[in-house]
């Protein structure tokens, strides 16, 4: 089968949101590659790996296996992925810690399913090799604790998020994380993205719902 002729499929490996691998991931991954005969995997820019050009039905053999449930994670009231830098665990440059924040924030269940999409981008500095402002959630880690932003875009109309708080500690970021994602589910209309909804809401009208 030439590529021409592949299958335009693909199937999400799940707990790789952040793009931290251990030995074992490795194995699990090409132990699910020989087994599927996957034509490609692909490294994603949000940090996950996609099975590639599966045929139909080994593509839902292989869904089954991984549990993966039906529907988008916005439709099941959770983010659509978190990407993180390595944090200070492994850079030399990073401030805190990325690795607790981005399983924390992965895991959220939040009190209905969001009106689109979010992606959220963590970055253990101030070089932000995340993007973090450009995320619909960004947290940027300085030395008094983190900075949360909301409402950034980087697709057709790009937009750098608005900045909600800083000097947060892990536990007062995941709280206003979880209150922001809330607020914006149930204020938004179905199918906004929050750069277009920050557009029309503003960043006053947003903190005085979600702080204090």
């Amino acid at each position: 089968m030439n590529d021409q002729n592949l299958p335009k499929t693909f199937c999400p490996m799940p707990g790789i949101n952040a793009g931290m691998l251990t030995l074992e991931d490795l194995e699990r991954i090409t132990d699910i590659v020989r087994k599927y005969d996957v034509p490609m995997v692909k490294v994603t820019g949000a940090q996950r790996l996609y099975f590639q050009g599966l045929k139909p039905e080994r593509l839902a053999e292989l869904k089954n296996e991984l549990k993966i449930p039906d529907g988008l994670p916005h439709t099941r009231s959770r983010v659509h992925y978190v990407q993180s830098c390595p944090g200070k665990t492994w850079c030399k440059f990073g401030i805190r810690s990325t690795d607790n924040m981005s399983k924390a924030i992965a895991a959220l269940e939040l009190d209905g399913p969001l009106p689109y999409k979010v992606k959220v981008g963590i970055s253990a500095c101030r070089m932000c090799c995340c993007e973090s402002w450009m995320r619909d959630i960004g947290l940027i880690a300085e030395k008094k604790g983190w900075r949360l932003s909301f409402g950034g875009n980087a697709a057709g109309t790009p937009r750098i998020g608005d900045l909600v708080a800083d000097g947060l500690h892990d536990d007062e970021a995941l709280v206003l994380v979880k209150k922001t994602l809330n607020y914006y589910l149930t204020t938004a209309k179905y199918k906004t993205r929050s750069a277009r909804f920050m557009e029309r809401v503003g960043i006053d009208e947003l903190k005085k719902n979600v702080l204090g």
